[in-house]
């Protein structure tokens, strides 16, 4: 089941979406990717499904947000900058946690980023089944996925956002790169203002689907982590197909709604 709409609008003076195909010096993308746009919801409302905790799995109730478009208000421009990079502190190259030199794990950088940056995010709650929900008194079933993604959910996702609550600060893309203001849009615009009829920023990273992680706990109470999930292709995150960022009056369609479901976009 799916919500109504939700549509933030989030600016900063910095952003950097990282290309993964550059595997040294990081680049940003020209355009927000759907995963960092996820972040910036997940930052201020989410429940998550999968329950890493063993004493919770068996009861995945929660909620997935689901990119629909991303609108481009201003596109920012790309700029250089220089910065030190630590090493982590476990790597084998630095004698491990103990024999930690932070000095000699410093490294300078170059970084190509965004300056001046403001998106609008459209996005919409997805709760899916409700098997496995039953109350905590086994007295009854839960509310059903209908109230929780268009009452209880959407409402707290609106109410956290006017009032400026996040669980962590929301960034654009790296961490230290903050969003420094975020406001709800009630009157989404289907024309951004001063936007180009067409605009092509390439090929754009989407996301991951974790799901065949989560799926090999199912609903298993205190099953433990599988030893070997990264090296077995049944239980690694499947990387989405990538998207065609084409903003048409500004907006980009991630997915669309059929039917009630999301399909994504091409």
């Amino acid at each position: 089941m799916l919500s109504d709409p939700i549509c933030l609008r989030v600016k900063g003076p910095f952003a950097c979406f990282t290309r993964p195909e550059f595997h040294v010096e990081r680049v940003s993308y020209p355009v927000i990717a759907p995963s960092a746009a996820r972040g910036i919801l997940e930052a201020i409302l989410m429940k998550p499904m999968e329950k890493p905790e063993a004493a919770k799995r068996a009861n995945k109730i929660g909620f997935r947000w689901r990119i629909l478009r991303l609108g481009v208000v201003r596109e920012g421009v790309l700029a250089p900058i220089l910065r030190n990079e630590l090493g982590y502190g476990t790597h084998q190259a630095y004698g491990g946690a103990r024999g930690y030199d932070i000095m000699e794990a410093r490294a300078q950088r170059h970084s190509l980023i965004l300056r001046d940056v403001e998106y609008l995010i459209e996005a919409v709650i997805e709760v899916l089944g409700t098997r496995h929900r039953e109350s905590r008194n086994c007295t009854g079933r839960r509310p059903s996925k209908d109230f929780l993604a268009r009452n209880k959910y959407h409402q707290m996702f609106l109410r956290r956002a006017a009032g400026g609550q996040c669980y962590y600060q929301p960034f654009l893309g790296c961490r230290e790169f903050s969003v420094s203001e975020w406001e709800l849009v009630h009157d989404v615009p289907e024309v951004i203002p001063d936007a180009r009829p067409e605009r092509d920023f390439g090929v754009v990273f989407r996301d991951f689907d974790f799901e065949p992680v989560w799926n090999h706990w199912g609903h298993t109470v205190r099953k433990s982590r599988p030893e070997v999930a990264w090296s077995e292709p049944d239980k690694r995150p499947k990387q989405l197909p990538p998207l065609r960022a084409v903003a048409r009056h500004g907006w980009i369609t991630v997915s669309e709604l059929k039917d009630g479901k999301v399909e994504e976009s091409i």
